[in-house]
């Protein structure tokens, strides 16, 4: 009996410590949970034509957009591009009339900007566009007027920006459009005025690091939009005069570009902007002259194109910038005839657009460019 009362006692200790085991699991997994961050993101407008931004919540299930508090907000003059950074911390607008790039706090709960009186980056003459290549390491801005590109490092954690040894550094004629690779090793520039493709290695010399030119690819008739593809394979190029779309490889030792089997292919009237999906599978383009955006399938091996069904897909009048959200399901382009943004749900298998519920959003005068932000906070 004595021997039957301590095995009880044994197997009550040990089911009593599985059970304070489980509820200590439990316990931190339900406290993971509390910490971690909830991703939001936010839409951006440029309003060329009055000097603001206009702000939004995307809503993650829909891709429907709703106005942030505030906005729209005050930047400088004749904004004509806008870029967030990697983190979602910080949004940068780019000034044409003030040549000037002013930079915003955003509020992760909100997703308003502050930080107006912050002073400005000084640019080039006639800043066009703007980009923070993917490691969020660089800030770059073609000057359309001055015929350069000027090139900052960004420090991580402060976001404190030093410019490159040597920028602005030249391009070609009226720069537009400009692009980096997934690391941050090549710079790609489209020049409206001279019709070719500028190309830049980042490199260190010393302690400083700089942007060493290389060799120009010929493109179509005033080159607009730019874009590389998320495994820095290909790289496509909006020729605004000849209504076509150039498609490029990179040379992964040397960044240089060779033209794509079949490049150029069709687009619309006066292609624009373009924005490839997160999976580097799709390529959109925004048609100004003809109101559409076109869609592409990319081909893995050589980087050609093909149209998706049912390509070009109507938007509103003039659409000029776009954007692909982070998770590869909406498509946004900002409409500059229509003072708009329109929205659109992609077809996880065809890649077809779909017009999202409430489309065109109401945007501020004459909206150029858009920007998307993934930001974490509580």
């Amino acid at each position: 009996m004595e021997e039957k009362r301590v095995s009880v006692c044994r197997a009550a200790t040990t089911a009593l410590a599985l059970a304070a085991a489980v509820l200590q699991l439990t316990g931190c997994t339900t406290a993971a949970a509390r910490k971690a961050p909830t991703v939001r993101y936010y839409l951006y407008a440029a309003n060329s034509n009055e000097n603001t931004v206009s702000a939004y919540s995307v809503d993650e299930s829909t891709g429907a957009l709703t106005p942030v508090t505030g906005s729209p907000f005050a930047v400088g003059a004749n904004p004509a591009g806008v870029a967030a950074d990697s983190a979602g911390r910080l949004l940068y607008v780019v000034n044409s009339g003030s040549d000037s790039v002013s930079t915003y706090a955003i509020d992760a709960s909100t997703g308003a900007l502050a930080g107006a009186n912050a002073l400005p980056l000084a640019t080039g003459s006639a800043p066009e566009e703007i980009t923070v290549d993917p490691t969020g390491n660089l800030l770059c801005v073609t000057n359309y007027g001055s015929h350069t590109l000027s090139v900052w490092a960004v420090a991580s954690g402060t976001g404190a920006r030093t410019a490159l040894s040597g920028s602005p550094f030249p391009t070609g004629s009226n720069p537009a459009g400009v692009a980096a690779d997934p690391a941050g090793k090549f710079l790609y520039v489209a020049n409206n005025g001279s019709n070719d493709i500028s190309t830049y290695a980042v490199t260190s010399r010393g302690a400083a690091r700089t942007a060493a030119r290389g060799r120009a690819a010929d493109a179509g008739a005033y080159p607009s939009g730019i874009a590389v593809d998320p495994t820095g394979r290909f790289v496509y190029v909006t020729n605004n005069g000849s209504g076509t779309i150039s498609a490029y490889t990179i040379s992964q030792g040397s960044g240089a570009l060779t033209p794509a089997s079949g490049s150029p292919f069709p687009a619309g009237s006066s292609p624009w902007g373009v924005a490839i999906d997160p999976t580097g599978k799709l390529v959109y383009v925004a048609n100004a002259s003809s109101g559409t955006i076109s869609g592409y399938r990319i081909d893995a091996l050589s980087g050609g194109l093909r149209s998706v069904n049912g390509s070009p897909f109507p938007a509103a009048s003039s659409p000029r910038g776009i954007a692909v959200d982070p998770t590869g399901r909406f498509v946004y382009a900002a409409s500059y005839g229509g003072n708009s943004v329109c929205a659109y749900s992609i077809d996880a298998s065809s890649g077809a657009l779909s017009a999202v519920s409430g489309s065109p959003f109401a945007a501020g005068s004459r909206p150029t460019a858009v920007a998307i932000a993934a930001v974490a906070g509580p």
